[in-house]
């Protein structure tokens, strides 16, 4: 040893300090852990925000049961409906009550109207539409229609686009209406669905639905399955309508 001192005392090698060695590794190695912590956490957030494939198979498959369950009521439960037997009328007003409570505040949450009431066979009867108030135009309102004396694939269409638009937001009202097609066309003067408009309400356009390739919507048989992407497919046609208007 070489002495640095006046003394003679030998000087001691100095040793490394603990903690700089501590520093190095533990800081590269918390580096590390949070890139790695930060990643999980995107991961996982995006995995969050995605839609789960099986909640979505549950969603189409309740709408398909939706659409059966209407289907079944309307050609099977309540019975052939038509104007010239007491029988077929008795099914008509139990359609009308089938299309009322399923709208209703209890099930599909809307508040029902009745109105435009006509005469046949010595009794009156009623449209029933509800409304899907528009937002910024509400006075402007598109009809989305069935006849309810006939095509039940064509109130069980408009029954699920009225279920499935009722949570969104559109600038003019959506209006769904179910109505008796040859008592409208039975009048001295035909009538039209304006005549349920309101004062100072107008007309945007009326839309009824569609069977494949465009035509109108045949009387059946169909099933749920069959109808759901016609019920998709006109329910893109309602949002597309008041969305051009």
């Amino acid at each position: 040893m070489t002495s640095d001192y006046g003394d003679g005392i030998p000087e001691e090698r100095s040793r490394p300090n603990p903690a700089w060695k501590i520093a190095m590794v533990s800081v590269p190695a918390f580096l590390l852990l949070s890139t790695a912590w930060a990643l999980w956490f995107w991961w996982k957030k995006s995995q969050d925000d995605s839609v789960d494939p099986r909640l979505a198979l549950v969603s189409v498959a309740a709408e398909v049961e939706e659409l059966e369950d209407s289907l079944h009521k309307l050609s099977k439960v309540l019975g052939p409906r038509d104007w010239e037997s007491v029988e077929g009328r008795i099914n008509m007003r139990r359609a009308i009550a089938l299309i009322d409570g399923t709208l209703s505040p209890r099930n599909y949450g809307f508040a029902v109207r009745t109105g435009e009431h006509l005469a046949h066979a010595g009794e009156r009867w009623p449209t029933v539409w509800v409304d899907l108030a528009g937002v910024s135009d509400p006075m402007r309102i598109l009809l989305v229609n069935a006849a309810y004396d006939r095509s039940d694939a064509a109130v069980a269409l408009v029954l699920a686009v009225a279920r499935d638009l009722r949570d969104e937001q559109f600038g003019p009202t959506i209006r769904f209406v179910f109505h008796p097609a040859q008592l409208y066309r039975g009048q001295a003067e035909e009538k039209s669905l304006t005549d349920i408009l309101g004062k100072n309400e107008l007309h945007s356009a009326t839309l009824v639905p569609e069977g494949p390739g465009g035509g109108a919507a045949p009387r059946g048989p169909w099933n749920g399955a069959q109808l759901k992407p016609l019920a998709d497919a006109f329910a893109q046609r309602v949002r597309e309508s008041v969305s051009a208007r």
